[in-house]
């Protein structure tokens, strides 16, 4: 089964010591921190894979081993730059996506989080009702492996067959 929350620590954490700017959730009831930040959200959770499962056999090289099937499935989170400042906003979106396309990307599929594909950086500027805000985002395609741990004891290799028996 897939970590969301380690997934979710990982990717913003990243993000966070990289640009220097606080990472959120999108859509929460908080207060949100001060300008310029980053909100996410997780517009696809299982992008679906029509492949099959490997078998996947880790010994622990005392005998005992532990069956895993695994998977391949893509998770789409949506990232906005939100500043009160148009410039500041661009030029974080640009960061950012640098960040995803080519500086982090190795630190990141070393933990387990690897980018597919990055859409393009499109305006999302909204009008508050008080001020305006500037907004500047893109779509970001991860690539995650879903792991599920064959806990049944049948093995193949311990069938017995009686080959001498009549059926009749």
């Amino acid at each position: 089964m897939v970590n969301l929350s380690t997934i979710r620590e990982v990717i913003c954490k990243a993000i966070k010591e990289h640009l220097q700017i606080p990472v959120i959730r999108s859509n929460q009831n908080a207060t949100p921190p001060d300008y310029p930040y980053i909100s996410y959200t997780i517009t696809t959770l299982m992008r679906t894979n029509n492949g099959t499962y490997g078998l996947f056999i880790e010994d622990d090289g005392k005998g005992n081993s532990k069956k895993y099937y695994r998977k391949e499935f893509q998770q789409i989170w949506s990232f906005t730059v939100c500043a009160d400042d148009d410039l500041a906003s661009k030029q974080y979106a640009f960061s950012l996506y640098d960040f995803l396309d080519h500086i982090g990307k190795i630190d990141l599929a070393e933990n387990g989080v690897v980018i597919q594909r990055i859409e393009d950086i499109t305006n999302r500027d909204n009008l508050l009702t008080t001020e305006y805000e500037y907004r500047n985002g893109f779509d970001v395609y991860f690539a995650f492996m879903n792991e599920i741990e064959d806990k049944s004891t049948d093995d193949i290799s311990d069938i017995q067959l009686d080959y001498n028996s009549n059926s009749e």
